[in-house]
C-alpha cells in the first residue's frame, strides 16, 4: 500500500462526501432534515467530534475500498458504494427504531442519500485508482 496515495483517496473521499451530505439535505427533502436537527443537539456542541468520527469512518471506507476492489472497476466500484450504504441504512433504522422521538419521515430521505453518496464516492476513488493515483497494490502495479 502506498501511504501518500492512501492519505490523498482519504482526503479526496472526506471531500466529497462533505459536499454531498452537507448539499444534499439541502435540495432533497429539506423539511424532513429540519425536523431531524430539532431531534439533535446543536453543532456547535458536537461538530469537531462528528468531523472526527466521519474522518475514521472515510479512513475505513478507503482502506475496504482498496481491499474490495482497489482498481478502475467502476462496477466494482457500485456495487461496492451500495454495499457500504445499505450497510449505513441499517445502523441508522436501528437507531431510527430505537429512538423515541426521532421523527421517522427523516428515514427514506437519509437511505437515499446513504446509498447514493457511497456509491459516488466509491465511483471517485475507482476513478483515481484508474488514474494510478489509487494506494492499493492492484492499484499500483
Amino acid at each position: 500500500m502506498n501511504v501518500g496515495k492512501f492519505i490523498l483517496n482519504i482526503v479526496v473521499a472526506y471531500i466529497v462526501y462533505g459536499v454531498l451530505y452537507t448539499v444534499g439535505p439541502m435540495f432533497i427533502a429539506a423539511d424532513a432534515f429540519m425536523a431531524a436537527e430539532a431531534a439533535m443537539k446543536p453543532m456547535e456542541e458536537t461538530g469537531m467530534a462528528v468531523m472526527a468520527y466521519h474522518l475514521v469512518q472515510t479512513v475505513v471506507v478507503v482502506w475496504l475500498f482498496d481491499k474490495a476492489v482497489g482498481s478502475g472497476d467502476m462496477k466494482a466500484a457500485v456495487v461496492f458504494g451500495l454495499m457500504v450504504g445499505l450497510y449505513l441504512v441499517a445502523t441508522d433504522s436501528v437507531w431510527y427504531t430505537m429512538l423515541k422521538d426521532f421523527p421517522q419521515d427523516t428515514r427514506m430521505p437519509i437511505m437515499g442519500m446513504h446509498l447514493v453518496n457511497n456509491a459516488i464516492v466509491a465511483v471517485v476513488l475507482a476513478f483515481m485508482a484508474g488514474k494510478g493515483w489509487g494506494s492499493s497494490a492492484k492499484a499500483e502495479g
